[in-house]
């Protein structure tokens, strides 16, 4: 197996991405008894569950959770008879239901890469909702092989991973920004063919079938004998693959290092695409009574594929992966219509690495045993491992001023999210971009870097050029200043104090005169769009003036 380098894989990098993220695919079991067929699920016991066997943890769904990415470390080591040439469901030993550390807990592997919701599902009446599913390489359905795993073994906990391959349909996304990058840079990005609405409409197409799903999965452990909580249910999001915050622009460096795509769309996708998903992932898990949500996003964040942070054998995520021993192993599955390039040689790309699933298998054998906690997200901890952090249903994470993060602050009245005006280029550093808020879209004007400064303060940097600060007009703390991008100089104009205001929210007052704070403007003053400029204003407490948190990365652990 070799990792893309510039001479063949020059022409096929991005399309690597195709493949990415849980979109291909078939299941592979370890210690889970052989498939059967939809009458066995109709067959398992309705009586108390009498099983003695080994306690066991659960995965379903999609190559997210399945193991897919594991191949690229360990010689395509996946459970036999997932690896082709008629099963893709790439199931793998190191995936992350095998690496949560817990003692005397047989993990079972029924995930499948490429399935859908209606690959879960058997129930005509749930199918109607979520569809037939993508058919998981002719295996059973996997609620028909849990019920098998729930007669075998004491189940007590099934975590379940979908939705990227329904409506949300995440490899046309990828697809869709390779294409605007490779081989020849397009005058637009992904970001712009396809727009932010967009994916907020896929995202909500998506959440009635993982409800469904659900749903499904909780009747098949019913029917099974295990009574509504004797067992633990968790809806598992997605991780993030990639990141703005890049070790090299050049072409030809990301070609190399294997996330060949416009700056622009990698925030986009990392910002927006990501989060947009696994908040759908959230509402569904809210929605379904008895179901525990453990959000997955930041579990790479800092270590996805490129990221200046890290380096290559250090990434949680795969780049682009090209698997030239599928070939000979397999033959060619089908041709992406790239070169020669079939599908089953790319497959591996854009999902965990095992570095990853460690990572995100520390974190669920933490939730495991927390089970009162009903929502929490893996983190990044300070030692770089990975650890979880509690979330309340129905509320924002809670996120405080961190070094080395970088935010998207979002205004408690209008909900719209402080931006530089025109900005959002890569390597932008005009001076007098003025600070607007604007409704929130991934773009880098959007986030900003937080950097520790004396006295607690912070300097805000674009996230897209870090020599590019959030500063206060001619150093002025009157009041109607406005703010705007300027080149970071180290004045205390662009020295900013993040106070707390409760539930969640700060005041980000200048450094020279904390009684003057950042607040909404107003119609006297905006842009040439016509939104209003942020301002300095005498501290009120006004809904204006306090802002959100949201932590959407992170460039060195503070």
């Amino acid at each position: 197996m070799t990792r893309s380098a510039l001479s063949r894989a020059a022409a096929v990098c991005a399309a690597a991405l195709i493949g990415g993220f849980g979109l291909t695919g078939t299941p592979a079991v370890a210690g889970t008894p052989a498939a059967g067929t939809s009458a066995a699920r109709a067959a398992a016991p309705a009586a108390a569950h009498l099983s003695t066997g080994a306690p066991a943890i659960v995965a379903l769904g999609d190559s997210a959770i399945s193991g897919e990415g594991a191949g690229t470390d360990t010689n395509d080591g996946y459970f036999p008879g997932t690896d082709g040439p008629t099963n893709y469901c790439h199931r793998h030993p190191q995936s992350e239901i095998f690496d949560t550390g817990l003692a005397g807990i047989t993990g079972v592997d029924l995930a499948c890469s490429g399935a859908q919701t209606g690959d879960l599902v058997s129930d005509p009446t749930l199918a109607k909702i979520t569809g037939s599913g993508s058919g998981d390489f002719s295996e059973p359905k996997q609620d028909v092989k849990l019920a098998q795993t729930a007669a075998a073994y004491q189940v007590k906990m099934v975590v379940v991973t979908i939705g990227a391959n329904d409506d949300f349909d995440f490899s046309g996304i990828m697809e869709s920004c390779l294409g605007q990058y490779f081989p020849i840079p397009q005058s637009e990005g992904c970001r712009d063919t396809i727009g932010s609405a967009a994916i907020t409409a896929r995202a909500k197409a998506v959440i009635p079938k993982i409800e469904a799903a659900l749903a499904d999965v909780q009747e098949t452990m019913r029917t099974a004998g295990y009574a509504d909580g004797s067992y633990q249910l968790v809806l598992q999001s997605y991780f993030t693959p990639i990141t703005p915050d890049i070790r090299t622009n050049t072409y030809v460096g990301k070609v190399a290092d294997g996330c060949p795509a416009f700056p622009e769309d990698l925030a986009w996708g990392h910002n927006w695409v990501v989060p947009q998903l696994d908040d759908a992932l959230r509402t569904a898990a809210e929605a379904v009574p008895g179901v525990r949500f453990l959000d997955q996003r930041r579990s790479t964040y800092g270590h996805e594929v490129c990221a200046e942070m890290t380096s290559s054998p250090y990434e949680y995520t795969n780049g682009d992966v090209i698997d030239t021993s599928e070939l000979v192993r397999n033959g060619c599955d089908y041709s992406i219509g790239i070169l020669s390039l079939c599908e089953n040689e790319i497959r591996q790309s854009y999902h965990p690495r095992v570095a990853g699933y460690q990572a995100e298998g520390a974190c669920l054998g933490e939730f495991y045993n927390e089970p009162n906690q009903q929502e929490a997200y893996c983190t990044l901890d300070q030692g770089d491992g990975t650890t979880i952090e509690p979330l309340t249903p129905g509320q924002p994470f809670n996120d405080v001023p961190t070094d080395g993060a970088w935010f998207q602050l979002t205004n408690h009245a209008t909900g719209q999210v402080l931006d530089f005006s025109g900005g959002g280029s890569y390597g932008d550093s005009t001076d007098g971009r003025a600070a607007i808020t604007y409704p929130a879209d991934g773009g880098l004007n959007q986030s900003f870097v937080f950097e520790a400064k004396p006295g607690g303060s912070y300097e805000l940097d674009f996230s897209g050029n870090r020599d590019m600060c959030l500063d206060a007009t001619g150093a002025s703390t009157a009041a109607g200043t406005p703010l705007e991008q300027w080149g970071c100089n180290g004045q205390g104009n662009q020295h900013w104090m993040l106070e707390s205001a409760g539930n969640g929210l700060y005041k980000v007052a200048d450094s020279q005169n904390t009684q003057m704070v950042a607040t909404l403007g107003s119609s006297a003053d905006t842009d040439s769009a016509g939104n209003p400029v942020t301002v300095l204003q005498s501290d009120t407490g006004a809904a204006g003036q306090l802002w959100q948190l949201t932590k959407l990365g992170i460039v060195y652990l503070g």
